[in-house]
């Protein structure tokens, strides 16, 4: 190749990059070029004039005078000899998504393989839809075959088992873990050729980002369980995060992934591209249904003007459900015309109607006279439409014509719709976002579901039954309707009404509660046959409770007899057989104990976890270790009484959550709330040494913890305070370790659930049954003068070294922890050392100094190899922390300081 051919591509490339990291290309200088081929600046600027002179290249006068390939507009603007594209079908593609849509086109065609993207945005905004367009996009350009795959992987599926998402990601060699019987490709094998796409990728682990920034370096990886083999594989990735990339993000994996695209919120998009929006779902819709929809004008002003936190996806839910309520009236009578009106908005879109003077003009452009209709027939699929799990349109069409081919008339066609429509709006509820009630306020009268859910404690407190969300979201559907027709002069006829009355007499009196609370709020007048069909409600809702799960409640207590007692007057009062005692002989070993209750909790166990009522001693412990071995929630309440076990029960056969039952019981009892407050002393400040209790069962079990460290080891008088936490799961355990960590030290963590932290003394729970637990528990806290002198060190380290002096001190923790682990003893004076010597190896090595050398090391090495392993596994806390490699021969060094060689 000439060397003006190689300064043409050489110029092509640099401005492609430039457009990909910019999103817009400058120019390149003669002396980028010349840098970057290794030749003369002037044969490189007489190379550009002449391509200038060919017409080949443009040239931007000004110093340094900067050149660009004239074609690059071409290339970038996706007209690749296709007229149209993928990206043309996206709405807002030559407005606010105009440059998100040139970088993705610029990361496609990228030479040789496209670049990895990164697509930033809130929820809601289309970053998988986008991501699946780029696909479609790389498959038009021939960028890849078009039969290659698009796999698409949610990292939050896996983030709290990061063996089980290296196994979904890179596959698992066979016998890597108990029933991996086989070897299995994981989904970069499958991409292979093709897309990943990584949703959520900041849920990623670390250890996951670091595996795939092999990936993307050496397109090299290794299946969980290999060790030697590698595989090859070519895929260009594709993630999405909607969290800040600083924070969520390795820095090392986002340096390998040049093209971060950001995704504008719906607020930041134009009122042409939302109305588009807005077309096109109702034109999704009108196909779904397959009839036309219109909407009227105030209706669609409110839908383009009101705040959308949830952006384009929470846009298109709005409008589904209010079709859905248009629907429904629709139906029932028998309309020619669905037409969603402003009172099928939910109250929070109407409000939108209040910034109409202010945006009157612009909105005017597309709002035109009273009515706008949308047809199914011009229905075009512009957004990428949603799997339905359930279509609830189609399921009251296909209720009428079952129930017109059974020969009923249309009277009682209407009355069974009218009756059964909440079994339908049941399931579709199901598949609405987290936040239920808030979506059950689009879709009711906000007044209809206070009133359903006031009746339902009442009904509760009545009958003695547990009702779960579903019937209140069911119920208040029915109720909607029945109001709906007693409001349109409709007749409600219930046959089964003298059988209800005497067969679920109590039901019947209850629900009368309802009816009169909506007489009084909407004027109406209930008769007593929609009454019954609310009792009848009841009933089935007690009908299902027996197939649900509920709280196992569990009495272990000293002595003979004392726990069966209880659990036996209990189950006769409740006439349930709920409660199961435990009996603790005075002479039994605490690990038989608990080996006894651990079998009892997982007999007891339906679902939903167990509570633990317990007397006194060892046994307030027990849960947080029963909750380790098995996994099972477990909840620990003591000081127990024959009225705690009877409310456990109550709470129980309602079918309410482990946290409810728990709270109950302990409100019952100020004596148990004194406890706890007057061991944890919140009057008395906290001092800056401290010691952490932890348990996820009840506050309890960390208060008694506390109690026993205080009065065995005389911490107080030693100025060391005892915090006792009440922990959620591991995730809520290192949050609020590192709460305190930012205001005191911690000494020590005593708990049955490991923090995994290896800068901090772990004690387990399980070692106070020990025989020798105080003598290793003193070891462990004589530890602790040491982890002293290390933090008194950081000043030390920060005044005279460039290096975070706060990061170290907690990789030094580490790094001594290893060695203490591993039987190494160290004296203060080594230890000292130690913290200076390697502060100043890191600081070297930061710079790119040289270490000194030392001489035959590699016989030293092999005449210690055990504490060079030793000394090589414990600085990998110093390499990881700082991004470093620590050579050999210095580990050499640190050998023989550690172990006075």
């Amino acid at each position: 190749m000439k060397r003006i051919d190689k300064v043409y591509r050489c110029l092509k490339e640099l401005c492609q990059r430039q457009f990909a990291e910019r999103g817009e290309v400058i120019g390149v200088s003669a002396t980028e070029i010349a840098q970057a081929l290794g030749i003369q600046r002037t044969n490189a600027s007489s190379d550009l004039n002449a391509l200038y002179r060919e017409g080949k290249v443009e040239k931007v006068e000004g110093k340094p005078v900067l050149y660009k390939v004239k074609e690059i507009d071409l290339v970038v603007s996706g007209s690749i000899g296709i007229e149209r594209d993928s990206f043309d079908a996206i709405i807002g593609a030559n407005l606010s998504l105009k440059n998100a849509v040139q970088q993705a086109k610029a990361a496609i065609i990228y030479p040789p393989s496209g670049l990895h993207t990164l697509l930033l945005g809130e929820t809601g905004t289309g970053k998988s839809m986008f991501a699946e367009v780029m696909y479609n996009f790389a498959k038009e350009v021939g960028r890849i075959k078009s039969s290659a795959p698009f796999i698409v992987f949610n990292c939050a599926d896996y983030a709290n088992n990061p063996q089980l998402l290296m196994a979904q990601l890179f596959g698992v060699k066979k016998g890597a873990y108990t029933g991996a019987d086989r070897d299995r490709a994981g989904l970069v094998e499958k991409a292979d050729g093709g897309i990943l796409f990584l949703d959520e990728v900041h849920r990623l682990p670390p250890e996951g980002q670091e595996m795939l920034f092999y990936l993307m370096d050496k397109g090299l990886y290794r299946r969980l369980g290999e060790t030697e083999s590698q595989h090859k594989a070519q895929v260009l990735i594709i993630c999405a995060t909607t969290e800040s990339i600083e924070s969520a993000l390795l820095k090392t994996f986002i340096r390998r992934i040049p093209m971060i695209i950001k995704l504008p919120n719906l607020s930041e998009r134009t009122v042409e591209e939302r109305f588009e929006l807005v077309k096109s779902f109702f034109k999704a819709e009108a196909a779904v249904v397959k009839a036309d929809i219109s909407i009227t004008s105030n209706a669609l002003k409110a839908l383009l003007l009101y705040e959308c936190p949830g952006n384009i996806g929470q846009l298109k839910s709005d409008i589904k459900l209010s079709i859905a309520k248009a629907y429904l009236g629709y139906m029932m009578k028998r309309d020619d015309k669905l037409c969603v009106h402003t009172e099928d908005l939910p109250d929070y879109v109407r409000k939108g109607l209040l910034k109409y003077r202010e945006l009157k003009d612009e909105i005017d452009k597309f709002v035109t006279g009273e009515i706008v209709k949308f047809s199914s027939l011009a229905f075009s699929p512009v957004v990428q439409q949603e799997k339905q799990i359930f279509n609830l349109y189609e399921a009251l069409e296909e209720k009428r014509r079952a129930l017109e081919e059974k020969g009923l008339s249309e009277s009682d066609i209407k009355l069974i719709m009218s009756i059964d429509i909440e079994t339908y709006l049941k399931k579709f509820m199901k598949n609405l976002a987290n936040d239920d009630l808030e979506e059950l306020y689009k879709v009711v009268d906000k007044r209809v579901v206070d009133i359903v859910r006031e009746f339902l404690d009442y009904a509760s407190r009545e009958l003695g039954r547990f009702f779960a969300d579903k019937t209140l979201y069911g119920l208040s559907m029915h109720v909607a309707s029945s109001i709906e027709r007693i409001k349109s002069g409709k007749e409600i006829v219930n046959h089964q009404l003298e059988n209800i009355r005497k067969v679920y007499e109590k039901e019947y009196e209850v629900a009368n509660f309802l009816r009169e609370k909506i007489e009084e709020e909407f004027a109406i007048k209930v008769p007593e046959d929609e009454v019954g069909f609310v009792a009848m409600f009841l009933c089935l809702e007690e009908e299902e409770a027996e197939k649900d799960e509920r709280v196992g409640v569990v009495v272990a207590m000293h002595g003979e007899a004392a726990a069966t007692s209880i659990a036996d007057v209990s189950n006769r009062l409740l006439d349930e057989d709920i409660v199961v005692g435990y009996n603790m002989p005075l002479d039994q070993k605490p690990e038989v104990a608990l080996d006894n209750l651990t079998n009892i909790v997982r007999k007891v166990n339906r679902g939903r976890g167990v509570l633990l009522l317990v007397d006194m001693g060892s046994l307030v412990l027990f849960g947080d270790m029963i909750y380790e071995r098995t996994g099972i929630p477990v909840k620990t309440v003591e000081m127990v009484s024959t009225p705690m076990v009877l409310e456990a029960a109550r709470k129980a056969i309602m079918r309410a959550s482990l946290e409810e039952v728990y709270d109950a019981v302990v409100n019952l009892s100020p004596y148990v709330g004194r406890i706890y407050r007057d061991s944890v002393d919140y009057g008395r400040d906290i001092g800056k040494n401290v010691i952490v209790t932890a348990c996820i069962t009840g506050e309890g079990t960390a208060v008694k913890l506390k109690t026993i460290l205080e009065k065995e080891f005389g911490l107080k008088e030693k100025g060391i305070d005892v915090i006792p936490l009440k922990i959620e799961n591991k995730k809520d355990f290192k949050n609020k370790l590192d709460r305190i960590k930012n205001e005191r030290n911690i000494l020590a963590v005593v708990s049955a659930l490991d923090p995994e932290d290896g800068s901090l003394v772990y004690i387990s729970t399980s070692q106070i049954f020990d025989k020798n637990f105080k003598n290793k528990l003193q070891q462990k806290l004589e530890i602790l003068d040491y982890f002293e002198a290390i933090d008194n060190m950081a000043q030390v380290v920060d005044e005279n070294l460039d290096i975070n002096s706060k990061v170290y001190i907690s990789s030094f923790r580490k790094f001594f922890m290893r060695l203490i682990s591993a039987g190494a003893l160290l004296n203060k004076d080594v230890m000292i050392g130690l913290v200076i010597h390697i502060a100043c190896v890191i600081e070297r090595i930061l710079k790119g100094k040289e270490l000194p050398l030392i001489m035959n090391f590699d016989e030293i090495i092999n005449c210690n190899r055990e504490k060079f392993d030793l000394v090589k596994k414990s600085i990998a806390a110093f390499e990881k922390d700082f991004n470093i490699k620590i050579p050999d021969q210095e580990c050499v060094m640190i050998m023989k300081l550690v172990f006075s060689l």
